[in-house]
């Protein structure tokens, strides 16, 4: 992890007060952690350190796009994320990051090393559902549409019937019937 080492914050001999730091990454930073949920990304990081005598409080501001498959169509595009992370560094007998928002590093520290919570914040900015923006407007419909649950109204996509289909049993018909009336 050599090429981390540019993550590196040293604290010492800095006034007390803010301090700014920029960063870009791109892919090449998430090789480092092992993460291929994505195929590029194109991000602007923002660190603002208020840095006292007793503690330093971070705030991660990360800005960009990353390049996702679409959960419907599998297609890939570019996904804006935007997200923030705070936390606060404080000194102790050794290092302890147990709780998310709170870091205890030794006494004898020179510097905080920000890497691991700028893969975070970018993590998180990431959404769980990943739909292609020309899909979600309506613009585009996915190849497999006829398989899947319509994104907007949760209601299955109609098959076209080629004629050679058999008449569906009349008791299921009316199975159906209930499923449709719910709304």
């Amino acid at each position: 992890m050599k090429t981390l080492k540019s993550y590196d914050i040293k604290f010492t001999g800095l006034k007390n007060g803010k301090h700014r730091y920029k960063f870009h990454i791109d892919r090449e930073f998430f090789e480092h952690f092992d993460n291929d949920d994505f195929e590029s990304c194109d991000i602007d990081i923002v660190i603002e350190l208020n840095k006292s005598d007793r503690f330093l409080e971070f705030n991660i501001h990360n800005s960009g796009t990353v390049n996702v498959p679409c959960d419907i169509s599998g297609e890939m595009f570019d996904q804006k994320i935007e997200g923030d992370l705070d936390f606060i560094v404080k000194f102790g007998e050794r290092y302890n990051d147990d709780r998310e928002d709170l870091i205890y590093i030794p006494y004898h520290s020179h510097f905080f090393n920000i890497a691991q919570q700028i893969y975070e914040s970018v993590v998180l900015s990431i959404p769980v559902k990943r739909i292609h923006p020309d899909i979600a407007s309506g613009k585009k419909i996915a190849g497999n549409a006829k398989y899947i649950i319509n994104y907007d109204d949760n209601i299955i996509q109609p098959v076209p019937k080629t004629g050679d289909e058999k008449e569906i049993d009349p008791r299921w018909a009316v199975l159906k019937k209930i499923l449709t009336d719910k709304k």
